[in-house]
């Protein structure tokens, strides 16, 4: 039998960091292991004070080295790390490399002593899997049984117990495994032991229904959905060179057991997948894709062989990230079923090339039809023009009205202007003249585009090749538009794929999923927590701007963030505010300078994000110029086409994009909220306008993964 290499999460992150020449002699040396592991070629070294027995370093050349696990048996050889020799030994002296007995998967961890109690002198490993976590502790309660079965060893149980607070098992959270990791951060929020087995798509069993685990088997460990999210067995020598060119995107090859799940579960009809900033929607949305158009390749059914998969999104930029992103991950074959397009332009695309002539309404367009429109509306006690503003777009477009009885029986809750039978008559012969003014230049707005094409499809529902539909940031569509969506598949299995975060809605638009036809109650809605993205302190602070809002789940009920933790603690964001621009426009260049003289800090891996665009291309953009460092903005662009320099961008433009380091600039008052520019039409009004601009704030300040840094000069932001 051909010897099989393992790759784990942490060796990919360490070979990614190598030298060039460094990288090339890795792959030789792993092609060599699936070649003959016990070739003399192969020079192994035993670590003598390690506190693992199984782990080796075998040389990559005279200054790097790799650790290897030896497996007790088998033919599968473990690579967890590659660094400089004493580097590399001082990584894996600590760690233990075994097959959890009670989960049956393969795990990585450090040895860890307890701290003193104040109850027992030393909590000692015990035997007794009834024994509970003692009162006062973090996890007051919970069996050792149920630690050990959600994946903490045995040795670390003493350390488990005695946690305290949340900062305790920030500290102890490199010790475990991650799975452990996991189900002890969502204990610790405030879920049930069911709820972390379910987030880890595990289900309690009968201990006597269980076959007993072989901890020597690795092959069988490392093929647990657990192991998966952490270790990658190569096959091939083609996936060998596929993963290690994916180092640096380990989101292509590592997935955690609740996203798998979700790519994986075939079912009975649409799903809807919601999380906040960072939980990996997105990663899962084009696994699934990828998946799915695998489907159709593998289908023996004939209507199969021209059957594609649609994956949409709300915006134009967003639709080119996730198409530069699937080239990366898919095959050329599941490439040809895949089409990408954000759903205004697939709709006027659709239109045009069924003949339907129109032009696009400009802003000039539509000042002449409210022009028009105005002049109709009653000159006295009527209302405002921003009201009749409003109303169009947060009613009549928004709810897809096109006719005075649709506009008779829409629901304007949330309003904050009531309105009666006679008021509404008089206000929507206002609406219609706009309606009639648009027709009369021969132009249409988006979400009228995107109504006719649903009428174009519902005309010839077989039309369309789409056996499966895939929307990213669902919660910006409109009702329009999720009826779009409805219209473009035949209801059935997989058909729709739905993820969004109504956190992280920055247009405006609030739709309900069951209103528009598509059905997802059940266990077809699922909830990602865990944020991969963004450091535990930057999440905090991001969380924090939103605290007192309520949120939407995307249906007609409410979500909400509890649960949602990040992995890694990190430092907390920096707020600095100055007299003047030229103070903070000083900071800011010697931090950036700073940044850029670390070790591993590209300048495309910094970000200067801004609410507005004028005050790139005025100041800060010259500014950085200036000082010799080199900029771009990032516009309708895919990121990864610019050149190379330090990224500056809006806070839309941030939207589908992460950057190691992030400075928030000129979070000034009037700029974070934008100052509106007209007056309110109402208290709701101005209340749903500062909640958009609350959660833009949030969407930026997750792009950051390792480091945040907020600016002000002159009156700050009273958000700060």
């Amino acid at each position: 039998m051909t010897p099989k290499v393992a790759l784990s999460a942490d060796f990919l992150r360490a070979f990614s960091k190598l030298p060039k020449a460094q990288q090339k002699k890795v792959r030789t040396l792993t092609e060599k292991f699936r070649a003959d592991p016990k070739q003399a070629a192969i020079n192994y070294e035993k670590i003598h004070d390690v506190v693992d027995e199984k782990v080796r370093t075998v040389r990559v050349d005279k200054t790097y080295r790799a650790v290897v696990i030896h497996p007790p048996k088998g033919d599968v050889y473990l690579f967890v790390w590659v660094d400089h020799h004493d580097e590399a030994m001082d990584w894996a002296r600590k760690r233990r490399f075994e097959v959890n007995p009670a989960s049956g998967a393969f795990q990585v961890y450090q040895e860890h002593e307890a701290p003193p109690s104040d109850e027992q002198p030393v909590l000692a490993p015990t035997t007794d899997t009834q024994e509970r976590v003692p009162k006062g502790r973090l996890l007051e309660g919970i069996s050792h049984e149920d630690l050990l079965f959600l994946g903490v060893p045995e040795s670390l149980l003493p350390s488990v117990r005695a946690l305290r607070t949340e900062f305790d098992l920030d500290d102890l959270a490199d010790y475990l495994p991650p799975e452990a990791s996991d189900a002890l951060y969502a204990l610790a929020s405030g879920s049930s032991v069911e709820e972390a087995l379910e987030e880890a798509t595990r289900e309690r069993q009968p201990q006597q229904e269980l076959p007993p685990v072989d901890v020597e088997d690795f092959a069988a460990a490392l093929e647990t959905s657990v192991a998966k999210q952490s270790f990658k067995v190569v096959e091939t020598e083609s996936e060998l060179d596929e993963v290690l060119g994916a180092s640096l995107e380990l989101w292509r090859v590592f997935l955690h057991p609740s996203q798998q799940s979700l790519v994986e579960k075939p079912t009975k009809g649409s799903v809807r997948v919601l999380g906040g900033a960072g939980t990996g929607k997105t990663v899962v949305l084009m696994h699934r894709a990828r998946q799915l158009a695998q489907r159709l390749i593998d289908s023996p059914d004939p209507e199969a062989a021209d059957a594609r998969v649609l994956v949409t999104t709300f915006t134009r930029n967003l639709a080119h990230d996730l198409r530069r992103n699937l080239r990366n991950l898919c095959t050329a074959a599941q490439l040809e079923r895949i089409e990408v397009d954000n759903l205004n332009r697939w709709a006027h695309h659709f239109l045009k090339t069924h003949g339907v002539k129109f032009k696009l309404a400009k802003t000039h367009h539509q000042e002449r039809a409210w022009e028009a429109a105005l002049s109709a509306a009653p000159p006295k006690g009527g209302y405002s023009e921003a009201f009749y503003r409003e109303e169009w777009n947060k009613v009549v477009q928004a709810a897809d009205v096109v006719c005075w009885e649709d506009y008779r029986d829409v629901s304007r809750r949330g309003r904050g202007v009531p309105l009666g039978r006679k008021q509404r008559k008089a206000v929507w012969a206002v609406l219609e003249a706009y309606r009639r003014s648009l027709d009369d230049q021969s132009v249409r707005e988006f979400p009228d585009v995107v109504r006719e094409a649903r009428m174009l499809v519902k005309q010839n529902p077989k039309s369309l090749p789409y056996a499966h539909v895939l929307a990213d940031e669902t919660q910006d569509f409109r009702t329009s538009d999720l009826r779009l969506l409805r219209s473009l598949v035949p209801k059935g299995p997989d058909d729709l794929f739905l993820v969004g975060d109504a956190h992280q809605r920055i247009y405006g638009h609030r739709a309900s999923l069951t209103s528009c036809g598509i059905n997802i109650r059940g266990r077809r809605s699922r909830r990602l927590k865990v944020n991969y993205r963004t450091t535990d302190k930057i999440c905090r602070w991001a969380v924090a701007r939103l605290e007192g809002l309520e949120f939407d789940d995307l249906d007609e009920g409410l979500d909400s963030l509890k649960g949602y933790r990040s992995l890694r603690a990190g430092q907390p964001p920096r707020i600095e505010s100055f007299k003047s621009d030229a103070q903070e426009g000083a900071f800011i260049v010697d931090l950036i300078q700073t940044w850029l003289e670390e070790r591993g800090v590209e300048p495309q891996d910094i970000c200067l994000a801004l609410r507005r665009g004028d005050p790139i291309k005025d100041r800060y953009l010259p500014l950085l110029k200036q000082a010799g460092i080199k900029a771009v903005q990032i516009k309708r662009e895919s990121d990864e086409d610019l050149p190379k320099g330090v990224r500056l961008a809006t806070f839309h433009r941030l939207k589908g994009l992460e950057f190691k380091r992030i400075v928030i600039a000129a979070a000034n008052d009037g700029e974070i909220p934008l100052r509106h520019p007209t007056p309110f039409a109402s208290e709701k009004s101005r209340k749903d306008y500062e909640q958009g601009e609350r959660c833009l704030l949030y969407v930026a300040s997750t792009r950051a993964r390792d480091r945040l840094v907020v600016t002000s000069y002159g009156k700050k932001s009273f958000w700060l």
